[in-house]
């Protein structure tokens, strides 16, 4: 059974001039993104860790290939870590939505576990998937693993362990090549340390 859990966000991507919604949308990494991962292979250097699992969009992918080249390991590719769905508001400027949409981008402030974007999904949703797949790998593995995923995946797995309301979900912290570390205290009880 897994023990500690390293859980990664993606290095920095380019998204253009206006923060947008950038779900689903497969960008690779920029080249400061590139850079950040290279600073968190050097973090992770001298740490003893058995598996890496990685969302499959090629941010999370670049992201774990690059921490792996010191490990010896290749990351699994999980379809379930890739990030929400955003539906017919995917890679949209926020701006667009907040001004075009004004009352379901109101909604969605008011709930955000059950707001569903037309032809998307809802955190509710999101955080089910996620965590169905979180818990296989946990009882399918041992010992330390690294976790390479989004934003909004991350955040649904520190909600669920820091027992967070969906309401709260953003303010968990999620910066470019953020860590958290995860230890199990006791069969079901673990313990979240914010590492950068």
């Amino acid at each position: 059974m897994v023990e500690k859990i390293y859980l990664v966000r993606h290095g920095h991507i380019d998204t253009g001039e206006e923060k947008r919604y950038v779900g689903r949308t497969d960008i690779l990494l920029d080249k400061l993104g590139k850079e950040q991962a290279k600073s968190l292979q050097e973090y992770f250097r001298l740490i003893p860790i058995d598996t890496v699992f990685t969302s499959s969009l090629s941010r999370c992918v670049e992201t774990a290939n690059i921490i792996c080249q010191s490990k010896n390991l290749i990351p699994h590719q999980i379809r379930e870590f890739q990030e929400i769905d955003m539906g017919t508001w995917e890679n949209i400027p926020m701006s667009l939505i907040k001004t075009n949409n004004a009352q379901a981008y109101e909604q969605r402030g008011q709930d955000l576990e059950h707001f569903t974007p037309p032809q998307g999904e809802s955190f509710g949703a999101l955080s089910q998937r996620v965590m169905k797949a979180l818990n296989e790998i946990i009882q399918a593995n041992n010992g330390t693993i690294i976790i390479v995923a989004h934003a909004g995946v991350n955040r649904v797995i520190l909600r669920y362990f820091l027992n967070i309301s969906f309401q709260n979900i953003f303010t968990i912290k999620q910066p470019y090549v953020s860590v958290y570390k995860l230890e199990r205290k006791s069969k079901k009880s673990w313990i979240c340390d914010t590492i950068q």
